[in-house]
């Protein structure tokens, strides 16, 4: 279903904006015909190709780097600039429908009709109007070329500029040997032919260099196919940390149809896949458990699998979970996790705007948790933004994020 929902959504907003586009250039050249045919060959060339990569789904090892400069960047500059211009043209369409309907409605009442066209009759309505449609003309034509320059920028430079971000938790009963325990979290790689071996190499290096405590990567390894684990394990076997690099697997990687081959592989090169499981982490006889479960699409799935990766824990022993997707923190909550690492949302990956905690983003409609810490009674959450992309490969107000995690007692010591 979703294969079909998505491309219908795109696809209504591409002929939502080709009919725009069509009727404006009717108004600016009424008498010219090379403009129409270059208009609808555009939309079509770029139509065809989306439905080709959303419902055939082809399955491309590498994209050759004229392909890449030719073909595949003006494809995705493409979507990502008439997606936001479309998208900016339903939300106009919605608010003024009520507007319409009434003023349809209004004029079956010939009293109110006859006042409305001696107002519209009237010069200063008349320059009025003609003022606001220019001005509205004008944004069309900024909102354009700032969704074309915002869709290059976040393709060539905002996906590709990362965040450290530092943050600390504190967590109760923690052991005086695990005061300071550093760990460093990836999460939402998606191996493809957007994130290539060489970007993962620098991210795999840049989390090195935190020379963390533990390090760990929080699902979505691949984007959907089997193959792409491949080049995530040649670059993450490089990973190093002295208590061990451990993993989860994500919606995609299930997304191959093939999760155990995913998680062979990826075990091979020595990022070890918790599965409903856990581990017992131990330094200097403090002792701290590891707990990762799969990627799981409903709240009762989440709770039965947190409870099958604590069958017979300790209770004073401190848990931090791994769990791809966020939503599920009451469920963590419920079971005294002290610590949830999530991923999955990409912090929204293009985000309009933020006020504080309030993320203007797509992710925000299908999650309250979209990056960040969050908190549920002694239940700590964090959400990392992700490295990867999906869909388009772009970025924007939302830098791709690698993680150092500090946990500190509670109450944390002054």
């Amino acid at each position: 279903m979703f294969r079909y929902v998505i491309p219908t959504l795109l696809l209504s907003i591409q002929l939502l904006l080709y009919i725009r586009t069509r009727n404006w250039i009717k108004q600016k050249f009424p008498n010219a015909k090379w403009q129409h045919w270059v208009v609808a060959g555009l939309f079509i060339a770029f139509n065809i190709a989306l439905i080709y990569v959303l419902v055939v789904r082809p399955r491309p090892s590498e994209y050759s780097t004229w392909f890449r400069y030719f073909a595949a960047y003006p494809f995705f500059i493409w979507h990502g600039s008439t997606l936001f211009i479309g998208l900016i043209l339903l939300i106009s369409l919605l608010v003024k429908l009520p507007f319409k309907l009434l003023a349809k409605g209004l004029k079956f009442i010939k009293p109110v009709q006859k006042n409305i066209d001696a107002l519209q009759a009237r010069p200063a309505y008349q320059s009025f109007d003609a003022s606001r449609r220019v001005f509205i003309r004008r944004s069309m034509y900024t909102l354009t070329a700032a969704s074309f320059g915002a869709s290059a920028y976040g393709m060539f430079i905002g996906k590709h500029r990362h965040e450290i971000v530092k943050v600390m938790f504190p967590i109760r009963n923690l052991p005086p040997q695990l005061h300071g325990f550093t760990i460093t979290m990836l999460s939402d790689v998606h191996s493809s032919v957007n994130m290539r071996k060489p970007e993962m190499d620098e991210y795999v290096s840049a989390a090195n260099a935190l020379h963390s405590d533990m390090i760990v990567v929080t699902g979505d390894l691949v984007n959907s196919l089997v193959e792409e684990a491949y080049p995530f394990a040649e670059a993450f076997s490089e990973l190093k940390a002295p208590h061990g690099v451990f993993g989860v697997l994500g919606n995609h990687d299930f997304f191959t149809r093939e999760p155990d081959t995913v998680s062979r592989i990826v075990d091979d090169c020595g990022v070890k896949l918790l599965r409903n499981d856990r581990v017992l982490i131990n330094k200097s006889g403090g002792q701290l458990y590891l707990l990762g479960i799969d990627d799981i699409g409903s709240a009762f799935r989440s709770d039965e699998r947190i409870g099958i990766s604590l069958k017979n824990a300790s209770l004073d022993i401190p848990k931090v979970l791994m769990i791809h997707r966020p939503y599920y923190l009451q469920q963590a909550a419920d079971r005294n996790i002290d610590l949830v690492l999530s991923g999955h949302t990409h912090g929204g990956q293009v985000v309009l705007a933020s006020f504080g905690k309030m993320v203007i983003a797509p992710a925000s409609l299908a999650s309250q948790y979209v990056a960040g810490k969050y908190k549920i009674g002694n239940t700590h959450m964090y959400v990392n933004r992700g490295i990867g992309t999906v869909g388009l490969p772009i970025r924007l107000n939302c830098p791709p994020e690698i993680t150092r995690i500090t946990l500190v007692p509670y109450p944390p010591q002054l």
